[in-house]
């Protein structure tokens, strides 16, 4: 009801000033009611079709404001909280470990004109996030494949990598040692390429966490690290020996 409300109050300026716009040059308005039907089309399949664990009672983990897209954690905030517009090159390529829809990489492209990947177990995700970058006529930058990290074997060699507390999921599809997942990530990486890692909430204080960040000086040198969430999560950045 809300995005409809949205689409309503645009469209009616719009038609107030239809002497100065057309369906072309506002195609972001117009194209977006068609846009949520398509979303909770692949929200009804997943419900009634995956059988997997699903996020966030069956919505997507990750919301995207500027399309109307609920979800629990918002994707634009997290990327001016990462500060990813001053990290990320418009000739950067990148890779999104566990991507969930890929809104960070779909928003992180949206935003820096870099190409980016995003790899999900979940393809119902995946199909929401190719919809929106469709949408934002980012189908030529955006790739997301519905595939198992064990599975993935990429076809280029990356500059950066986010892993935004991927390195265990929640449905238990991947349970690994950390310093398996980071030596995983730096083959992605080509050599100086950026490691964006995000902890778990449960690895903040962990000791056994903390010991692991401190041993991996021979794959990753550590360029910074924040606190986020309200000091629920670390951010690291990392780059590649």
């Amino acid at each position: 009801m809300g995005i409809s409300f949205i689409i309503f109050s645009r469209r009616l300026v719009r038609f107030m000033n239809h002497h100065v716009t057309d369906s072309e040059s506002d195609w972001f308005v117009y194209e977006q009611k068609t846009l949520d039907k398509k979303i909770k089309a692949v929200l009804k399949d997943q419900v009634e079709k995956y059988g997997s664990y699903s996020y966030f009672y069956g919505h997507p983990y990750q919301s995207l404001g500027i399309l109307g897209v609920y979800g629990e954690r918002s994707t634009e905030e997290r990327f001016e909280c990462y500060e990813l517009r001053d990290i990320i090159k418009h000739d950067d390529r990148l890779l999104d470990i566990g991507c969930n829809c890929g809104f960070m990489a779909v928003y992180t492209a949206f935003r820096t004109g870099c190409r980016a990947n995003g790899i999900d177990i979940n393809p119902y995700m995946t199909r929401i996030g190719e919809l929106c970058a469709d949408y934002l006529r980012l189908s030529d930058r955006v790739n997301l494949e519905a595939i198992k990290i064990h599975d993935f074997k990429p076809d280029e060699i990356y500059t950066v990598v986010f892993s935004f507390a991927t390195h265990w999921t929640d449905d238990e599809n991947y349970r690994v040692p950390l310093r398996e997942h980071f030596e995983r990530l730096a083959g992605y990486l080509d050599n100086g390429g950026l490691l964006v890692f995000e902890s778990h909430a449960n690895d903040v204080g962990d000791e056994e966490f903390y010991a692991t960040i401190d041993s991996i000086g021979d794959i990753f040198s550590l360029q910074s690290k924040k606190d986020t969430d309200q000091a629920t999560r670390h951010l690291y950045l990392f780059r590649k020996v």
